[in-house]
This record gives C-alpha cells, structure tokens and sequence, in this order.
C-alpha cells in the first residue's frame, strides 16, 4: 500500500491489513507467553501484555464482523493477495465462459447467477456494424482509385 502516498485504502484491502496485524499479535502474545512460561516468572504479565491480549481479542472481533459484512471470499492470501485475487477472476470468468447464454434475438434476462459467477451483457447494433462495413469498404476503394491513379500515371510515362 502506498502509506503517506495520499493513497486511499479500500475495504478488502484495510480487512486484509487488520487481519495481519491480528496475526502479529497473535505471535506477539503467544511469544511472551512462552517467555513467561520459560522463565517461571509471573511477574512479567504486566498490565502491558494484559493490554496487548485485549487488544488483540478487539481485533479478532472487528475482523470476524468484516468477513461478515464482506462475505467469505474476502480472505485473500495475505502473501499474494493480487495473484489470489487474478487466480479468483479467472476461475470467475471460466465460469461465465463455461456457461453459454442461449441465441436469440432481443436481451434475454437469465436468473440471478449462483456462486460467484461474472455476467456481462452485450448490446450490439446492426446499424453500427454495417457503418463500420462501409467505411472499410469506401477506405478500400479510396486505396484501389489511388492505385489506379498511379497505375495510370506510370502507363502514361512509358
């Protein structure tokens, strides 16, 4: 993320940012745990460590409400989330890919996807396509009177 850049942070991506720093902490207070354990001392779980387990648990709790809110396909791998998220795309677009719309004439609607499935709908106009015919067809025939032209030319020289 572009921290001091002026960089806005998305939902997913502040989600994703919270939930690391809960694993984090999740280390950090199993790390001193384990030093307290070690040592034998009980004396080294300060109010400070105290804090650090209720923060965490506070975390825990706002990330367990984001993926509620965001849905479970809002866990994106933390060590790639952008190949997480073009692998996620592309197995949506086999999907749609996978499944073929009926042919017809007219915009035919089809039930809401199921999954997480991408629907695209395309308006296609017949009056556009035959513009874009012709003008390929005047732009070739403007080329044939050039060549012609020259062919003309050269004929005369001779």
């Amino acid at each position: 993320l572009g921290e001091g850049l002026g960089a806005k942070e998305t939902p997913q991506q502040r989600f994703q940012r919270l939930q690391h720093e809960v694993q984090e902490l999740l280390r950090d207070v199993e790390q001193i745990q384990s030093s307290v354990k070690e040592s034998g001392a009980e004396e080294e779980l300060t109010p400070m460590a105290l804090a650090r387990q209720v923060e965490v648990l506070k975390q825990q709790l706002l990330s367990s409400h984001l993926e509620k809110v965001l849905g479970p396909g809002a866990a994106v791998d933390f060590a790639d989330p952008e190949g997480a998220l073009a692998k996620r795309l592309l197995q949506q677009l086999e999907v749609a890919k996978c499944s073929k719309a009926p042919a017809g004439k007219g915009p035919a609607r089809d039930p809401a996807p199921a999954g997480d499935a991408v629907t695209f709908e395309l308006y296609w106009r017949p009056e556009q396509d035959q513009f874009a015919q012709s003008a390929k067809v005047s732009e070739l025939e403007k080329r044939l009177a050039q060549l012609e032209a020259a062919m003309r030319c050269e004929a005369d020289s001779q």
